[in-house]
């Protein structure tokens, strides 16, 4: 039993001695151990000169939005209301007084212009025609008898001047021979008497035939005023007949037969709807943007999203004193009088100016009065650019968009936003939206 006894006792010295070393090399160990992670860690945390250059070329990098300018027109709309209305619009009203005796059109008939629609009670202005008529008649007849007193006033005439040749060859034949002494002198001078008594008749003659002639004349004048008469009852005749002064569609009846109409009396209207008139208030500012003759865009609300086609008739020379704004005339074709009048219509006035460069506003940069564009004019890879300070000359503005008609050409490739402020040949970065 003592050798296991002295066995344990040499043992237990040499475990303990053992296990300090291990502690010491595991200790060792973790040292090392540590002491390399923390090298590694220096020397992975420490830049290269390489890396700091990329660092600070991208911290002083500007990114940048690039676009393509195209060619586009500008939106300007300027929309106003207004009312649909026949072209033309006429009422027929009389000229005479007379109780209506017909009316043959209703509202919504189409008519034809000179088509007789209507008649007013034309008895006295008959009457009247037939009057004057009769005393035309008189008027005539005097005058066939002024011109038999005319003819027989000639014809006096002819015979005193043939009386007054034969006195006077008598006087000439009895003065000769009065001079021979064949017969007395105061026998000649008889036959002189009677030569001066047929001039005497003969002016007489004369005087009675222009005064039968002025009473032709008296007469015809009588005439031509009475035939004046007749054709002024047979117009006021005609008053009483209801005659289409236009073609077109009846859009009021004021009248029923029966009335008594009065001189001045509307009786019916008819309007031309083969185009249609819509009048506008035009802005005083917008007044330089329409012409006429312009084509604009009319929408009615009674046909949804349907779009007509109008043009600029007619500019009023006048604003409204109050209101400041024009009133403008459109015309619309309506050759199938589907549009009705009374309706809302909505007008656009759309310039018609020809396509140029269109850019957004944010792309304009304003110095001194002057504007600028960015272009890029150079492209490197990786997205790289180089940009050029441009300066444009710029057109209408509207929805956000301006017009460039100097100083960018279509195609070309320009800045819409950036990072930083630019400066004339600044380096970018094109941002991955970019065109």
């Amino acid at each position: 039993m003592p050798a296991p006894s002295q066995a344990n006792n040499w043992e237990k010295p040499f475990v303990k001695s053992n296990l300090k070393f291990i502690w010491l090399v595991l200790g060792a160990m973790s040292l090392i151990g540590c002491s390399f992670e923390s090298q590694n860690k220096s020397q992975t945390s420490q830049p290269t000169k390489s890396n700091l250059t990329n660092v600070s070329l991208e911290q002083n990098k500007i990114n940048v939005d690039v676009e393509v300018a195209g060619l586009g027109f500008i939106s300007s709309e300027r929309k106003y209301t207004g009312t649909t209305q026949p072209q033309q619009e006429v009422s027929w009203r009389s000229q005479t007084e007379g109780i209506l005796l017909e009316l043959s059109t209703e509202v919504g008939d189409r008519v034809a212009k000179g088509e007789l629609i209507g008649q007013l009670d034309d008895l006295l202005l008959a009457a009247d025609v037939a009057g004057r008529e009769g005393e035309l008649a008189t008027l005539e007849s005097e005058l066939a008898q002024a011109k038999i007193q005319v003819k027989n006033a000639q014809i006096s005439l002819e015979e005193a001047e043939i009386q007054l040749e034969q006195a006077k060859s008598d006087a000439q034949r009895y003065q000769r021979l009065a001079a021979t002494g064949l017969i007395a002198q105061q026998q000649a001078e008889s036959f002189q008497t009677a030569a001066r008594v047929a001039e005497k008749v003969v002016l007489t003659a004369q005087e009675a035939v222009k005064t039968e002639e002025k009473a032709v004349a008296v007469v015809q004048g009588r005439i031509a005023t009475q035939q004046s008469a007749i054709a002024e009852s047979q117009q006021r005749q005609t008053y009483s007949q209801i005659v289409a002064p236009i073609s077109g569609i009846v859009t009021a009846r004021a009248s029923e037969p029966g009335s008594l109409i009065q001189a001045g009396e509307e009786v019916v209207t008819i309007g031309d709807f083969s185009q249609i008139k819509i009048v506008v208030p035009l802005s005083e500012l917008d007044l330089g943007q329409v012409v006429v003759g312009q084509r604009v865009g009319v929408k009615l609300d009674a046909y949804g999203d349907r779009q007509f086609t109008g043009q600029v008739s007619r500019i009023a020379p006048t604003t409204n004193n109050s209101s400041r704004q024009i009133p403008v005339e459109i015309i619309v074709d309506n050759p199938e009088r589907q549009i009705k009048g009374g309706l809302l219509a909505r007008v656009n006035f759309v310039s018609d100016s020809k396509s140029k460069v269109i850019v957004p506003e944010s792309a304009l940069k304003t110095e001194e009065g002057a504007n600028y564009i960015f272009a890029v004019t150079q492209t490197k890879e990786n997205n790289q650019g180089k940009v050029t300070k441009r300066k444009v000359v710029t057109g209408d503005r509207a929805n956000g968009k301006v017009e460039i008609t100097a100083g960018i050409s279509p195609g070309e490739r320009y800045v819409i936003r950036s990072s930083q402020p630019l400066q004339d040949r600044d380096e970018v970065g094109l941002s991955i939206i970019s065109q």
